[in-house]
């Protein structure tokens, strides 16, 4: 996927096969780190708000 705001380094997995839950590692970088159903994005309160269109996109293309 291309994106055009040379500013955001995001990475996103799609995961599709786990067992437990996520943890934070590196909770001076993360505030959260947890599970989200697509339908869920929307209300995210991102530190940057104008990046979720970016993420909506990035998900709605690997979930096809």
């Amino acid at each position: 996927m291309t994106v055009s705001d040379p500013t955001l380094d995001m990475h996103a997995f799609l995961v599709t096969r786990w067992e437990g839950e996520p943890v934070n590692a590196a909770p001076e970088e993360h505030d959260d780190l947890r599970w989200f159903l697509p339908s869920d994005l929307t209300d995210l309160k991102m530190a940057h708000p104008p990046r979720l269109s970016s993420i909506l996109n990035a998900v709605q293309v690997a979930t096809g």
